[in-house]
């Protein structure tokens, strides 16, 4: 049987991926609106498994195989000029805009994302807390152009053994339904393969290929059940329904993708089942066009405008993020001016990239290139990128580096000496794991307990409850808020559960030594409620001022919206995009900001108790509401975005005593 050997064109598809570019862009540009806006990449790898699905299925009916060269060749030709563009000039624009650090860490996934493989080097790259700045990597993106190039090189291959079998099972006949259930078979193994993983390993869940395929194959079969002429059917027929199936159809697609982008959030486990939302609204749409062919050439969807951002919506995808991700690296996130300005200028890139990288190697003068020179020209533009990038980012020794550079550097590691102890096990496990500094035969004991942004004030300790009366019992887990209340953390994919069984073992610890005063301190950045806040924490100290003495509450600290280290290693001769970010000399201004919030929140939740206090030292770390990345003694007061120099913390020593004798805190030292 003789086939067209292309897909119809459909104007409305088009349409559908200019809506999920649109989301992903805005749901990166922090809308909160599209809080789950993410959910546009879903849509694109259904729309993928449609099209290529369907060129590789009627080229077997066609001539009785795939060419796997030539359609690995197209596929270089498509993707791999753009993309190579747009990485040249990303690690070029980041050596002259960040630091040497930032960009080093920022571009740590270039030589992934030019070989399509950088959703493995996300899936198993070992995380390091204090490496936050990595979270902001310029080409995270990427992943999912690596989940696509891996399901282009193995799904023609899986197609070829799909007909294969099927000519073996049915004796040379091929027919609708042993595809469909083939296809069906691949769709029900990544299913549970992916929700599998979203309880044992999320990360792999979300990036891996395996765990995604069926949402290329929910396509596939899309394009099979709506082909009754491709192949011979025993029980096939015209499609005899009112065109107001297409309509009711396509509004169901579109409500449920939409609903999807609007409830959804980045605290849901991602992908699992809800990520079937915008999947079936996506086969909805695409099935509607069937049904309503004058609605899926003349529809909404079908708007030259749509049509026109759909166009571009590859190279809109592979700009918008490093280029919102540099401008959030120079404090411009959360401002809506900037940020509406970072994403016209990504697009304006988009632009450009599609009228001059991708036409021509897609459509114009590049095309016609043989397979085997593609490939070849290919591998050599991956390699010379991969060279180019790993010598052009190497960061020179820290002996070798300018003065200040150097200076802002060491200030990273600038840490508190517990983390050299071992007691911070962070995600890895519930084990309770107490650092204790001073004789077991002290006469007092205090404790320090929270998270990270709690562990920071730890060399105040020492110098103010001194051995060796005072014994110093540290109980800190990173990212483990002082507060009762299960949260999703986002760096491992899933509830922090061990958060909250470490928090109970510490309870439960403290209840046997019976302290004489508790410290605790979280961040407050964590995504509770006012009455989480409160609640949650009114809770744990119910339990606290039961077993210590005194409780004293240490609120978060305030959270520069760049990299301190970062911003003082910058040269300061691009003043002037300082002054648009409102920020100068590494110096921003903090009014309103979430912790002074939280501190208010926290404040209330100690009022019940009377041997409980709040030791609010934001005022220390930012003056008359400025956060600056060195205070006016030179010294460097932040380590990464949100973390104090233990230097810093140090120098506020003698302040914090007397603050501490205003609370009237028993600290038997001398003044």
């Amino acid at each position: 049987m003789t086939l067209d050997k292309t897909i119809t064109y459909r104007p409305d598809l088009q349409g559908l991926r200019a809506i999920s570019i649109i989301l992903v862009v805005l749901n990166h540009a922090g809308v909160s609106l599209v809080s789950g806006g993410f959910v546009g990449v879903d849509v694109f790898f259904v729309l993928s498994g449609y099209l290529i699905s369907g060129l590789l299925i009627k080229e077997y009916m066609n001539v009785g195989s795939i060419d796997l060269l030539q359609f690995i060749a197209r596929r270089l030709r498509r993707l791999l000029p753009a993309l190579f563009v747009m990485l040249s000039v990303v690690v070029l624009i980041s050596s002259l805009l960040l630091s040497n650090y930032e960009a080093w860490q920022q571009t740590a996934s270039v030589v992934y994302a030019t070989t399509w493989t950088s959703n493995l080097f996300f899936s198993f790259s070992t995380i390091n807390y204090f490496e936050e700045i990595k979270t902001k990597d310029l080409f995270l993106h990427t992943w999912s152009l690596g989940v696509e190039e891996q399901f282009y090189i193995t799904w023609p291959v899986m197609i070829l053994l799909i007909f294969i079998a099927l000519k073996k099972l049915r004796q040379g006949a091929l027919d609708r339904s042993g595809l469909l259930a083939m296809l069906t078979v691949l769709f029900l193994g990544s299913l549970g393969l992916s929700w599998y993983w979203m309880a044992t390993n999320p990360l792999w869940s979300f990036y891996m290929m395996p765990s995604r395929i069926w949402q290329f194959a929910l396509g596939a079969v899309t394009f099979v059940w709506f082909q009754p002429k491709m192949l011979p059917l025993n029980d096939a027929g015209q499609l005899y329904f009112s065109p107001w199936w297409g309509r009711g159809l396509s509004a169901l697609g579109a409500g449920l993708i939409f609903g999807a982008a609007t409830f959804l959030t980045a605290n849901e486990t991602y992908p699992g089942y809800w990520a079937l939302l915008p999947s079936v609204g996506a086969v909805l749409i695409i099935s509607a066009g069937y049904f309503n062919r004058e609605r899926a050439e003349r529809g909404i969807l079908a708007h030259p405008v749509l049509v026109w951002v759909g166009d571009r919506s590859y190279s809109w995808y592979l700009w918008h993020w490093p280029l919102l991700m540099l401008g959030f690296s120079w404090g411009l996130h959360h401002r809506f001016s900037e940020t509406t300005g970072l994403v016209a200028l990504s697009f304006l890139f988009a632009i450009a990239s599609y009228r001059y990288v991708e036409l021509p190697f897609w459509k114009g003068r590049f095309r016609h290139q043989a397979p085997l020179r593609v490939i070849l020209l290919s591998i050599l533009a991956m390699l010379t990128m991969i060279w180019g990038a790993q010598n052009y980012l190497k960061p020179p020794p820290v002996d070798e580096m300018p003065k200040e550079e150097s200076y802002s550097t060491k200030a990273r590691s600038d840490l508190p000496i517990i983390y050299t102890y071992g007691c911070d096990a962070w995600y890895g496990d519930a084990n309770l794991s107490p650092c204790v500094i001073g004789g077991t035969d002290a006469e007092k004991t205090v404790v320090l307990l929270g998270d990270s942004i709690g562990a920071q004030w730890f060399s105040m300790f020492p110098g103010i409850f001194q051995a060796p009366k005072w014994r110093i019992v540290v109980l800190t887990k990173s990212s483990c808020p002082m507060v009762d209340e299960d949260f999703f953390y986002s760096r491992i994919g899933k509830i922090y559960t061990v958060c909250t069984e470490w928090r109970n073992k510490v309870l439960d610890y403290l209840e046997s030594i019976r302290p004489d005063i508790v410290f605790l301190g979280s961040a407050a950045t964590y995504d509770f409620t006012k009455e989480q806040w409160e609640n949650g924490s009114a809770r744990i100290l119910a339990r606290l001022t039961k077993i210590a003495g005194r409780v004293v509450v240490i609120p978060g600290t305030y959270p520069l919206s760049f990299d301190g280290p970062g911003c003082l290693e910058r040269d300061f001769s691009s003043h002037q995009l300082f002054d648009a970010a409102g920020i100068q000399d590494c110096r921003e201004n903090i009014s309103n900001k979430q912790p002074e919030t939280v501190a208010g929140y926290l404040g209330q939740a100690v009022k019940p108790f009377s041997n409980a206090a709040l030791l609010d030292l934001n005022d220390l770390v930012c003056p008359n509401e400025q956060c600056s990345a060195q205070d006016a003694d030179g010294i460097v007061v932040f380590r990464d975005q949100q973390h104090l120099t233990d230097t810093f913390v140090k120098s506020r020593v003698s302040v914090i005593r007397k603050r501490l004798e205003m609370l009237g805190l028993e600290m038997g030292v001398a003044h």
